[in-house]
């Protein structure tokens, strides 16, 4: 048997349950450098100051990440307020529309000709009754004279 190998002693039979090995107990040792020691001793020590460091920006993330969860929960509710005041809009117009409707379907404009006409002189007006006008703005007309 050689240095460093293990050697195997199995036991054959109908009374064997389980695998045995014997030998040497001994693992291989494997040598550092004096540079490798030195390094693994470093990373396993830490200054003060980057600790700080590291607390710091791990403090500086946790408050954007949540901000960030913040603003997005904002957003959702506003979002959630503009659907429902889009929702609450489109039920006035429609309200809005039936009651126009409405108002329109109960004014008969044949009756309010015929009682204008009849019950108030009311007369359509002739062809020399009628005086045309220039204007620049057409947005309104402003009468500051009587029509004679």
């Amino acid at each position: 048997m050689t240095e460093g190998t293990v050697s195997t002693e199995f036991i054959y039979g109908n009374t064997a349950r389980e695998l045995r090995e014997l030998g040497n107990d001994r693992t291989p040792s494997v040598r550092l450098s004096h540079q490798t020691r030195r390094n693994r001793e470093r990373a396993g020590h830490m200054s003060p100051a980057y600790v700080f460091f590291l607390t710091a920006a791990m403090t500086l993330m946790v408050l954007v990440c949540i901000s960030y969860l913040m603003l997005q929960a904002q957003i959702t509710s506003e979002v959630k307020e503009i659907s429902r005041l889009e929702t609450e809009l489109s039920e006035l117009k429609a309200e809005n529309d039936d009651t126009e409707n409405r108002i329109k379907g109960a004014i008969d404009l044949e009756e309010i000709k015929y009682r204008a006409m009849n019950e108030l002189g009311m007369q359509y007006a002739n062809e020399d009754q009628i005086v045309g006008y220039e204007c620049e703005d057409t947005d309104y007309v402003r009468q500051l004279v009587d029509i004679e």
